[in-house]
């Protein structure tokens, strides 16, 4: 199971995991191809699974981590 590869590969590699922004079969497919080739495995199915985890519905509240992606992950509490 590689949700943990999926993870990996949409931080390393924003530009390809753009295509992690819906679940159309097509977009699913090129990512897991372009993801493979960079040596991560993932199936359709765990991309979508990771989709669904990772969407926010207008009735979830966002982690402090989704907030922290919002916001590029600064501290303006901390002198940069």
């Amino acid at each position: 199971m590689s949700l943990a590869d999926i993870e990996r590969f949409s931080r390393v590699s924003p530009a390809a995991a753009g295509l992690l922004t819906d679940e159309t079969r097509a977009n699913l497919e090129a990512a897991v191809e372009i993801a493979a080739a960079c040596g991560y495995g993932f199936t359709v199915e765990e991309a979508r699974t990771f989709i669904r985890r990772h969407t926010v519905s207008p009735e979830k509240e966002l982690t402090d981590e989704q907030l922290d992606k919002v916001t590029g992950g600064i501290d303006l509490e901390e002198p940069v």
